[in-house]
């Protein structure tokens, strides 16, 4: 029912009473309308079906208000705002040094599997050089977020005569999972700013446009003090996640306020009208690398436990850039795998010591976990 407070789904012990109320009004109020009797079971199966269409008419309103939609629905309101669900991107591994014997060629589409069991594909065939080495692009098999060090260990899936080792010397460079409902409905919500000028909002909200750009923070300070976060008096502090570094220098220098400072480590160079380039600057969310360590006892109804899952589930968690990684929080990824009960769990950065405590991060950093860095201990 629609009224003035918007769309208003009638109850099934509603329907049940009225229908009940209505054969009764053509019957007589002796008829017996028992759930076991003919008519009983009729206005059952009318209520019921009344009852999936009232539900069925206040998902759709729900869904018509972005605050409450997901999925399709949520791409067909911020459509109307010129929006897109931002896709999934490939992770790629760049520079990597191929070496077996001299002149073989290594064909296009030739995969190898790194410790984390996942495919990588050569991005173009290749052929080693007179020393029997080339450096080649592999992109990850799948669409998503694949972190890996340096030096990491491959296995050669594709099996080419000559062809004995693989190195990486330079980390993956991380993909990007498609973007989240939350993610989408925060970025249309900021999207309202982006006609507006000189504004920490509009160069958020525009910032967050640009492909391949996952998160952006703007510290700003309008006193005339040092704040909390170490910003001068008078100045702003962008944290960009993802994009290319001359796109976001154009977007913060045509968006911030006149007379601002502008803090941050990476600085690109601005053309402006007069001819003169201006320097811009920004950071990139520093990456702390944490490590976990979980101890878990097995259910009786269950023979085995999937460690991995458990390690690949903490591993996807997401965190924004300046949020500490709170302890208890790891409980909620960790539990979508079953069959067991949490003894401890403690955390830490990789190469400290891991407690039960919460791991504080910087306003400027940005935490994750790789699945190497979990150890799971069953007791």
């Amino acid at each position: 029912m629609v009224t003035n407070r918007g769309y208003i789904a009638e109850r099934l012990d509603s329907i049940i009473a009225n229908l009940e109320a209505g054969f009764r009004g053509i019957y007589g109020s002796d008829i017996t309308i028992d759930p076991d009797t003919p008519d009983g079971q009729m206005i059952g199966l009318i209520a019921q079906a009344k009852a999936d269409i009232e539900e069925l008419g206040a998902t759709i309103y729900k869904n018509l208000d972005a605050d409450n939609a997901g999925g399709a629905w949520l791409e067909l309101n911020v459509a109307y705002a010129g929006l897109r669900r931002k896709a999934a991107s490939y992770s790629y591994l760049r520079g990597v040094i191929l070496t077996g014997e001299p002149f073989r060629l290594i064909p296009a589409g030739s995969t190898i599997v790194d410790s984390n069991r996942q495919r990588w594909v050569i991005v173009s065939a290749a052929t080693l050089n007179d020393l029997g080495s080339v450096r080649v692009d592999f992109r990850s098999a799948d669409l998503g977020v694949y972190p890996l060090p340096v030096n990491s260990d491959f296995t050669i899936e594709t099996v080419v005569l000559g062809w004995d080792k693989v190195s990486n010397p330079s980390p993956a460079e991380e993909g990007a999972e498609e973007e989240r409902d939350s993610q989408l409905r925060r970025r249309f919500f900021r999207s309202r700013a982006q006609p507006s000028q000189n504004s920490v909002e509009a160069i958020e909200a525009k910032l967050e446009s640009l492909p391949d750009v996952t998160e952006v923070v703007c510290l700003e300070n309008t006193g005339d003090e040092v704040d909390e976060n170490g910003l001068p008096r008078k100045s702003i502090n962008v944290i960009v996640d993802g994009g290319n570094d001359e796109a976001i220098g154009d977007i913060i220098y045509h968006n911030k306020t006149a007379g601002a400072a502008l803090m941050g480590e990476t600085s690109v160079q601005i053309p402006t009208a007069k001819g003169v380039p201006v320097t811009i600057r920004f950071d990139r969310p520093i990456i702390v690398d944490c490590a976990a360590r979980l101890t878990i006892t097995r259910l009786a109804n269950f023979t085995e436990i999937d460690t991995e899952a458990i390690k690949t589930d903490l591993s996807n968690t997401d965190f924004a850039i300046g949020e500490d990684v709170t302890n208890s929080r790891l409980f909620t990824p960790i539990n979508q795998t079953q069959g067991f009960s949490i003894k401890s769990l403690e955390i830490g950065e990789v190469g400290q010591e891991l407690t039960a405590s919460d791991v504080v991060i910087g306003v400027r950093s940005k935490a994750r976990f790789a699945v190497s860095d979990i150890e799971v201990l069953t007791v």
